[in-house]
Protein backbone atom coordinates (compact mmCIF):
# COMPACT_ATOMS: atom_id res chain seq x y z
CA UNK A 1 0.00 0.00 0.00
CA UNK A 2 1.55 3.36 -0.66
CA UNK A 3 1.45 5.75 2.12
CA UNK A 4 3.71 8.02 0.37
CA UNK A 5 2.28 11.71 1.90
CA UNK A 6 2.34 13.53 -1.39
CA UNK A 7 1.49 16.92 -0.21
CA UNK A 8 5.19 17.12 1.50
CA UNK A 9 6.94 15.81 -1.69
CA UNK A 10 8.86 19.10 -3.66
CA UNK A 11 7.73 19.42 -7.01
CA UNK A 12 10.21 17.83 -8.34
CA UNK A 13 9.35 14.74 -6.48
CA UNK A 14 6.02 15.02 -7.35
CA UNK A 15 6.63 15.36 -10.57
CA UNK A 16 8.89 12.78 -10.99
CA UNK A 17 5.75 10.28 -9.22
CA UNK A 18 3.50 11.20 -11.94
CA UNK A 19 5.80 10.15 -14.82
CA UNK A 20 6.44 6.96 -12.49
CA UNK A 21 2.56 6.34 -11.81
CA UNK A 22 1.60 6.75 -15.75
CA UNK A 23 4.11 3.95 -16.59
CA UNK A 24 2.82 1.86 -14.09
CA UNK A 25 -0.47 2.79 -15.22
CA UNK A 26 0.09 1.90 -18.90
CA UNK A 27 2.49 -1.65 -17.93
CA UNK A 28 -0.69 -2.63 -15.83
CA UNK A 29 -3.44 -1.81 -18.31
CA UNK A 30 -1.05 -3.50 -21.31
CA UNK A 31 -0.11 -6.51 -18.72
CA UNK A 32 -4.41 -6.75 -19.06
CA UNK A 33 -4.77 -6.90 -22.62
CA UNK A 34 -1.94 -9.00 -23.20
CA UNK A 35 -4.19 -11.32 -20.62
CA UNK A 36 -7.53 -10.85 -22.21
CA UNK A 37 -5.63 -11.89 -25.26
CA UNK A 38 -4.59 -15.15 -24.21
CA UNK A 39 -8.41 -15.92 -22.36
CA UNK A 40 -9.53 -14.59 -25.42
CA UNK A 41 -7.61 -17.04 -27.70
CA UNK A 42 -8.48 -20.27 -24.95
CA UNK A 43 -12.03 -19.24 -24.83
CA UNK A 44 -11.65 -19.37 -21.31
CA UNK A 45 -14.65 -17.33 -20.68
CA UNK A 46 -17.21 -19.52 -21.44
CA UNK A 47 -15.46 -21.90 -19.23
CA UNK A 48 -16.93 -19.41 -16.45
CA UNK A 49 -20.49 -19.00 -18.20
CA UNK A 50 -19.59 -15.93 -19.56
CA UNK A 51 -20.96 -15.66 -23.07
CA UNK A 52 -18.45 -13.31 -24.22
CA UNK A 53 -14.91 -11.69 -23.47
CA UNK A 54 -17.27 -8.56 -23.46
CA UNK A 55 -19.59 -9.80 -21.00
CA UNK A 56 -16.75 -11.26 -18.87
CA UNK A 57 -15.09 -7.53 -18.54
CA UNK A 58 -18.20 -5.60 -17.50
CA UNK A 59 -19.57 -8.41 -15.24
CA UNK A 60 -16.71 -10.16 -13.73
CA UNK A 61 -14.28 -6.94 -14.03
CA UNK A 62 -16.35 -4.51 -13.24
CA UNK A 63 -15.06 -2.32 -16.62
CA UNK A 64 -17.13 -0.14 -18.50
CA UNK A 65 -19.05 -1.13 -22.16
CA UNK A 66 -16.16 1.67 -23.21
CA UNK A 67 -13.67 0.30 -21.88
CA UNK A 68 -13.96 -3.04 -22.49
CA UNK A 69 -14.26 -2.64 -25.63
CA UNK A 70 -11.03 -0.81 -26.04
CA UNK A 71 -9.35 -3.35 -24.40
CA UNK A 72 -10.87 -6.12 -25.81
CA UNK A 73 -9.75 -4.22 -29.34
CA UNK A 74 -6.22 -4.03 -28.61
CA UNK A 75 -6.17 -7.48 -27.40
CA UNK A 76 -6.76 -8.94 -30.42
CA UNK A 77 -5.21 -6.19 -32.20
CA UNK A 78 -1.78 -7.48 -30.52
CA UNK A 79 -2.91 -10.87 -31.79
CA UNK A 80 -2.77 -9.82 -35.19
CA UNK A 81 0.40 -7.36 -34.90
CA UNK A 82 2.44 -8.36 -31.76
CA UNK A 83 4.53 -5.31 -32.46
CA UNK A 84 2.29 -3.20 -30.81
CA UNK A 85 2.28 -4.48 -27.76
CA UNK A 86 5.87 -2.26 -26.73
CA UNK A 87 4.01 0.61 -28.53
CA UNK A 88 0.94 0.43 -26.04
CA UNK A 89 3.52 -0.11 -23.11
CA UNK A 90 5.76 2.71 -24.14
CA UNK A 91 2.68 4.87 -24.49
CA UNK A 92 3.35 5.68 -28.45
CA UNK A 93 -0.12 3.85 -28.88
CA UNK A 94 -3.04 4.46 -26.93
CA UNK A 95 -5.88 2.26 -26.49
CA UNK A 96 -8.67 3.96 -28.68
CA UNK A 97 -5.86 4.14 -31.59
CA UNK A 98 -5.13 0.46 -31.30
CA UNK A 99 -9.14 0.13 -31.42
CA UNK A 100 -8.76 2.50 -34.46
CA UNK A 101 -6.19 0.34 -35.94
CA UNK A 102 -7.41 -2.90 -35.51
CA UNK A 103 -9.55 -3.51 -38.89
CA UNK A 104 -6.93 -2.99 -40.95
CA UNK A 105 -3.77 -4.88 -39.29
CA UNK A 106 -4.70 -7.75 -42.10
CA UNK A 107 -3.34 -5.15 -44.37
CA UNK A 108 -0.25 -6.30 -46.52
CA UNK A 109 1.05 -2.52 -45.11
CA UNK A 110 -0.13 -2.98 -42.01
CA UNK A 111 3.15 -2.42 -40.38
CA UNK A 112 3.59 1.24 -42.36
CA UNK A 113 0.39 1.82 -41.03
CA UNK A 114 1.44 1.17 -37.66
CA UNK A 115 4.91 3.20 -37.74
CA UNK A 116 2.57 6.00 -39.34
CA UNK A 117 0.50 5.74 -36.13
CA UNK A 118 2.77 5.42 -33.59
CA UNK A 119 3.00 8.94 -31.15
CA UNK A 120 0.22 10.29 -33.04
CA UNK A 121 -3.09 11.69 -31.17
CA UNK A 122 -6.29 10.38 -31.21
CA UNK A 123 -7.20 12.18 -34.00
CA UNK A 124 -4.41 12.30 -36.26
CA UNK A 125 -4.86 8.51 -36.30
CA UNK A 126 -8.44 8.66 -37.61
CA UNK A 127 -7.46 10.60 -40.30
CA UNK A 128 -4.73 8.05 -41.55
CA UNK A 129 -7.61 5.34 -41.44
CA UNK A 130 -9.96 7.22 -43.09
CA UNK A 131 -8.72 7.12 -46.45
CA UNK A 132 -8.77 3.21 -45.96
CA UNK A 133 -12.43 2.86 -45.20
CA UNK A 134 -14.59 2.18 -48.03
CA UNK A 135 -17.84 3.97 -46.60
CA UNK A 136 -18.06 6.34 -43.65
CA UNK A 137 -18.09 4.95 -39.86
CA UNK A 138 -21.69 4.45 -38.84
CA UNK A 139 -22.01 4.40 -34.88
CA UNK A 140 -24.93 3.10 -32.84
CA UNK A 141 -26.56 5.09 -30.21
CA UNK A 142 -28.14 3.82 -27.03
CA UNK A 143 -29.52 6.90 -24.82
CA UNK A 144 -31.12 6.39 -21.60
CA UNK A 145 -34.50 8.73 -21.64
CA UNK A 146 -37.30 9.30 -19.17
CA UNK A 147 -39.99 7.58 -21.08
CA UNK A 148 -44.22 6.91 -20.63
CA UNK A 149 -46.24 4.13 -21.36
CA UNK A 150 -47.89 4.54 -24.53
CA UNK A 151 -51.43 2.74 -25.52
CA UNK A 152 -52.63 3.48 -29.13
CA UNK A 153 -55.98 3.88 -30.06
CA UNK A 154 -57.30 0.47 -31.40
CA UNK A 155 -59.53 2.38 -34.17
CA UNK A 156 -56.42 4.28 -35.39
CA UNK A 157 -53.88 1.41 -35.74
CA UNK A 158 -52.25 1.30 -39.19
CA UNK A 159 -51.01 -2.15 -40.59
CA UNK A 160 -49.31 -0.58 -43.47
CA UNK A 161 -48.13 2.40 -41.66
CA UNK A 162 -44.23 3.61 -41.78
CA UNK A 163 -42.21 1.49 -39.14
CA UNK A 164 -42.39 2.87 -35.71
CA UNK A 165 -39.82 3.79 -32.52
CA UNK A 166 -38.58 6.22 -35.28
CA UNK A 167 -37.14 3.41 -37.87
CA UNK A 168 -38.00 3.99 -41.19
CA UNK A 169 -36.79 4.07 -45.16
CA UNK A 170 -34.82 6.60 -46.12
CA UNK A 171 -35.81 8.80 -48.06
CA UNK A 172 -39.20 8.48 -47.43
CA UNK A 173 -41.86 11.36 -46.52
CA UNK A 174 -43.19 11.90 -43.17
CA UNK A 175 -44.81 8.96 -41.22
CA UNK A 176 -48.33 8.89 -40.18
CA UNK A 177 -48.42 7.40 -36.25
CA UNK A 178 -51.57 6.17 -33.98
CA UNK A 179 -51.97 9.09 -31.53
CA UNK A 180 -50.88 7.52 -28.64
CA UNK A 181 -52.54 8.73 -24.78
CA UNK A 182 -49.54 8.94 -21.92
CA UNK A 183 -50.00 7.41 -18.48
CA UNK A 184 -47.62 7.36 -15.93
CA UNK A 185 -44.19 6.95 -16.37
CA UNK A 186 -42.65 3.89 -15.21
CA UNK A 187 -39.65 4.13 -12.13
CA UNK A 188 -37.45 3.36 -14.03
CA UNK A 189 -35.86 5.37 -17.56
CA UNK A 190 -36.30 3.68 -21.09
CA UNK A 191 -33.37 3.52 -23.38
CA UNK A 192 -33.45 5.18 -26.88
CA UNK A 193 -31.70 2.62 -29.44
CA UNK A 194 -30.78 4.23 -32.89
CA UNK A 195 -28.71 2.89 -35.63
CA UNK A 196 -28.06 2.63 -39.45
CA UNK A 197 -28.95 -0.94 -41.53
CA UNK A 198 -29.41 -1.41 -44.77
CA UNK A 199 -32.04 -1.93 -47.21
CA UNK A 200 -32.47 -6.08 -46.62
CA UNK A 201 -32.40 -5.74 -42.76
CA UNK A 202 -35.73 -2.96 -43.07
CA UNK A 203 -37.44 -5.52 -45.23
CA UNK A 204 -36.68 -8.32 -43.11
CA UNK A 205 -37.76 -6.15 -40.25
CA UNK A 206 -41.17 -5.24 -41.67
CA UNK A 207 -41.66 -8.91 -42.47
CA UNK A 208 -40.92 -9.41 -39.02
CA UNK A 209 -43.58 -6.69 -37.88
CA UNK A 210 -45.96 -8.63 -40.27
CA UNK A 211 -45.33 -12.46 -38.72
CA UNK A 212 -45.85 -10.31 -35.16
CA UNK A 213 -48.61 -8.53 -36.16
CA UNK A 214 -51.28 -10.81 -34.14
CA UNK A 215 -49.35 -10.28 -30.81
CA UNK A 216 -48.33 -6.84 -31.86
CA UNK A 217 -50.77 -5.02 -33.16
CA UNK A 218 -49.73 -1.57 -34.21
CA UNK A 219 -46.24 -2.79 -34.71
CA UNK A 220 -44.28 -1.72 -31.74
CA UNK A 221 -40.48 -2.38 -32.48
CA UNK A 222 -39.59 -2.77 -29.19
CA UNK A 223 -41.87 -6.20 -28.85
CA UNK A 224 -40.78 -7.54 -32.42
CA UNK A 225 -36.45 -7.09 -31.13
CA UNK A 226 -37.24 -8.39 -27.82
CA UNK A 227 -38.82 -11.45 -29.18
CA UNK A 228 -36.31 -11.99 -31.61
CA UNK A 229 -33.48 -11.67 -28.90
CA UNK A 230 -35.31 -13.99 -26.37
CA UNK A 231 -35.49 -16.21 -29.62
CA UNK A 232 -31.66 -15.99 -30.37
CA UNK A 233 -30.86 -16.58 -26.72
CA UNK A 234 -32.88 -19.45 -26.37
CA UNK A 235 -30.78 -20.91 -28.93
CA UNK A 236 -27.11 -20.06 -28.23
CA UNK A 237 -27.36 -19.97 -24.55
CA UNK A 238 -30.12 -22.67 -23.73
CA UNK A 239 -28.25 -22.54 -19.99
CA UNK A 240 -28.39 -18.88 -19.72
CA UNK A 241 -31.86 -18.42 -20.49
CA UNK A 242 -33.15 -21.56 -17.91
CA UNK A 243 -31.30 -19.21 -14.98
CA UNK A 244 -32.72 -16.58 -16.38
CA UNK A 245 -36.41 -18.00 -16.52
CA UNK A 246 -35.70 -20.09 -13.06
CA UNK A 247 -35.11 -16.58 -11.31
CA UNK A 248 -38.01 -14.63 -12.84
CA UNK A 249 -40.40 -17.18 -11.89
CA UNK A 250 -38.48 -17.40 -8.21
CA UNK A 251 -38.96 -13.47 -7.76
CA UNK A 252 -42.86 -13.79 -9.07
CA UNK A 253 -43.44 -16.45 -6.22
CA UNK A 254 -44.53 -19.09 -8.75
Amino acid sequence: MDTVDISRLTAEELWARLLHLARMERGAICDLVETLAEIDRRGLYKDHEYVSLFECCVHKLGLSEAASYRRIRAARAIKLFPPIGPLLRQGRLTLESVALLHPFLNDIDAGTLVAQASGKRVWEVERLVAMRRTEAPRRDVVRFVPTMALETTPSQSLPDAPLLNSLEAVPTSPPQTASVTPQAAPASPGVRIAFTADEEFFKLLRQAQAVMRHKYPNGRLDGVFRDALQALLRKKTPWAFRQGAARNRAHSGD
